[in-house]
Formats: C-alpha cells, sequence, structure tokens
C-alpha cells in the first residue's frame, strides 16, 4: 500500500482505563488463524504461566472499586485464593490504580470456544462484594462477548446467569442454590454450544437459554475468574462495606472441555488497525483503547500505535512474546514478553519501568519505550497525547 502521508499522527485520550468488565489477554497480538486453547483440568496448586496470568496495575473504572494487583491472587494450600483489602490503597492509592481497594483477577492467556467450563470454587459474603467465573472475548467488530456466573455477597444463596454479545447484556436470571455458597466448595459450571448455553451446579442443570431473549455469544472468549468491591450499581450488589480485614474467595479448581464443533478461528478478535493514517481516537465507549496511567507511566496499546505507524507486530504462541518490527523507518526490532520490564531493542535488553500489561485482550507498554525506539515525537495538550513522526 503506497502511503503519501508527511506525518503519522495518533490522538489518545488520557484517563484512568475504564471497562464494563476485565479482560483481559492476548487476542490482538494473535496471528490468524487464531489457536484457541484446548481441553485442561488445573488444580490450581500452584501458577501456571503459560495458561494464566494475573491481571495487574489497573482498573475496570466505572462499578469497581478496585485495582487489580497480582499479589491480590495467592497460591496456598493447594488453592487458588483472590483477595480483597485496602493494602496498599490505604497509603497511597496509586499503588491501586487510584481505587481505595486492592482485588485479585486470574485469567488465561488464550481464548477458548465451545465447550463446557467449570469452577470448583467458594464465595465470599457481604454487602458489594461480587465473585465471578466467566468467560469474556471480542468479536470481529470489536464488541464484547461474555458468559457469567456471578455470586453477589449479599445473597449467597442464589447466583446469577448472563450473556453479553456484542456488548448487549440485560439476559440475567436468579437461580436459588439451596445452600450458602460462602460456606463451602460447590461446583459450577456451563455449556456453550452454537444454539444454547446451559447452566449447571454440583452436577444439576438449572438454567439453559437458547438465543430466545437475544443472539446467544459466538465470539471465544478468555477464562476468567475475579472477585471485586462494588459501588454505585443501582442495588444490583448493594454498596461495598469493608469489613477491616482481608475477604478472601477461594478456587479449587477450573475446567474446561472442548466440544468437536469450534468458533470460525479465521475471524481476527481485534477491530482492523489503518495503517498510515491519521487517527483520533475519542474514548465514548468505556472498552475502547487509550493511554492510562501506572503510577507517572504512560501505558499505550502496544500493537495499536505500532501498526498505525506501519510497524508489523506478531504474537509468538510459544515464548508468550511480542515481536514488533519497525523495518522501513527507524529499522528497529523490539521483543516484549508479557508480565515482564525486560524488552529486548535490537538484541539489548531494556530494563522498562513498568512489565507488559494485558487489559481487554490489549497489550500495554510502557509509551515512551516505543517513542524512543522509533524516533517518534510526543506531545502533550488538553488531555491530550500526540505520536507523530515525519518520513512516513
Amino acid at each position: 500500500m503506497k502511503r503519501n502521508l508527511i506525518s503519522t499522527l495518533l490522538t489518545f485520550i488520557v484517563a484512568v482505563m475504564l471497562s464494563a468488565m476485565p479482560v483481559i489477554a492476548m487476542a490482538e497480538e494473535a496471528e490468524t488463524p487464531e489457536a484457541f486453547g484446548e481441553t485442561f483440568i488445573d488444580l490450581l496448586d500452584q501458577k501456571d504461566s503459560d495458561r494464566w496470568y494475573a491481571s495487574n496495575g489497573w482498573s475496570n473504572g466505572g462499578t469497581f472499586l478496585s485495582g487489580w494487583r497480582d499479589d491480590h491472587v495467592v497460591f496456598q494450600d493447594g488453592k487458588l485464593k483472590l483477595l480483597i483489602d485496602n493494602t496498599p490503597c490505604l497509603e497511597d492509592q496509586a499503588q491501586c490504580s487510584e481505587k481505595p481497594y486492592a482485588s485479585g483477577e486470574y485469567s488465561t492467556t488464550q481464548r477458548y470456544g465451545y465447550g463446557k467450563f467449570e469452577v470448583r470454587m467458594k464465595a465470599v459474603k457481604g454487602d458489594g462484594v461480587v465473585t465471578v467465573f466467566f468467560t469474556y472475548g471480542a468479536d470481529s467488530d470489536g464488541k464484547a462477548d461474555e458468559i457469567d456466573i456471578e455470586i453477589l455477597g449479599k445473597n449467597t444463596t442464589q447466583f446469577e446467569t448472563n450473556y453479553f454479545t456484542k456488548g448487549v447484556g440485560m439476559h440475567s436470571t436468579i437461580i436459588p442454590l439451596g445452600f450458602d455458597a460462602a460456606d463451602d466448595f460447590h461446583d459450577y459450571a456451563f455449556v456453550w454450544a452454537p444454539d444454547s448455553i446451559k447452566w449447571y451446579v454440583d452436577g444439576k442443570l438449572v438454567h439453559t437459554e437458547t438465543g430466545s431473549r437475544g443472539a446467544l455469544p459466538s465470539a471465544p472468549g478468555y477464562i476468567i475468574t475475579n472477585m471485586w468491591p462494588a459501588t454505585k450499581t443501582n442495588g444490583w450488589a448493594n454498596e461495598y462495606v469493608y469489613p477491616g480485614k482481608t475477604q478472601i474467595a477461594e478456587v479449587d479448581r477450573i475446567a474446561y472441555t472442548a466440544q468437536a464443533q469450534q468458533p470460525d478461528s479465521n475471524v481476527d478478535p481485534s477491530p482492523p488497525v489503518q495503517q498510515g493514517k491519521s487517527v483520533d481516537l475519542l474514548v465514548e465507549d468505556e472498552r475502547e483503547l487509550k493511554v492510562f496511567r501506572i503510577g507517572q507511566t504512560e501505558m499505550a496499546p502496544l500493537r495499536f500505535v505500532m501498526e498505525s505507524l506501519n510497524a508489523t507486530v506478531k504474537w509468538n504462541v510459544g515464548k508468550h512474546e511480542i515481536i514488533v518490527n519497525d523495518d522501513k523507518v527507524s529499522k528497529s526490532e523490539m521483543i516484549f514478553k508479557v508480565d515482564s520490564k525486560v524488552v529486548s531493542i535490537n538484541g539489548k535488553q531494556i530494563m522498562m519501568k513498568n512489565p507488559v500489561v494485558l487489559k481487554n485482550g490489549h497489550a500495554y507498554v510502557p509509551l515512551t519505550v516505543l517513542t524512543d525506539t522509533i524516533g517518534a515525537d510526543v506531545i502533550r495538550k488538553d488531555g491530550k497525547v500526540s505520536i507523530s513522526r515525519g518520513n512516513e
């Protein structure tokens, strides 16, 4: 494609990263066809870094009163434990994404297609606490698909099913459990097929959706479990009240069994990037891309920035590496590794201020690492960050 532009300009709103639901992982760096996750059983005795990562350094914003911290995802006594407390937020809210509390979220690094999704867990009781097991992914339009198992701390004798298709929800159903989900471990599951979603509790079918209330999800999703404190939910979860001590949700087992039929693997799960053109990214949807801060470090969406500046970005699934080649201008190669502060720039190891952060299927890295390497100019004005370079 011939490009005649004198310069390329990217504009971002500088703001705290917001989204209606977390997520997280590597969708946008994946090459097509995408390799979906395979059948597995994880007893959660220890972290499996090939399959999972702990969210760290950002917040969903909105109704979420916490920032995700990876030290609030703990493996102890043969179980995964998700924590909520005010450490270290009480001393420095910047360490909790400017939120009063910190909490834990655990997500797969790959997306998973049709099949059975299972969790054995013990929820947390208390107003405003939400314990969740769900899948989250985006279709080719960048709209979110999601399937939920949610246990609200205000009433742990019931759980809520829900699903979103292209970001549209309102398909929730309250299911009485016949027990208190905060007292002991129980098995929860859903089976996602092209024509139905079926939810199970302790092996018993409790609810089915067939699309009669709205189209069913079709995009594969990351498997995620988290716990978070809620605010301003109009009574859905009640207002969070911190009990003065750490609250702990426990997960004993997560499993996935693939079906023979799977979604189309040739669909790019992120919106296409227009290379070599000016981009004005006004954030109207809470899930949109934008620059956000971890402390004083501006974090930028890696693929969007670099492909818009005519570089190539590839994801090495086996090594969990993101490889950026800027062959046409700076003749540079950058290799980033998920959860690592170390970046290889033209074969030289450089330590970044913050590690690669995964958010809603996008990888974020310190902005200055990108701009310094490729020789781009950065202008900050009126709450925006503009990135440009000449001779494109």
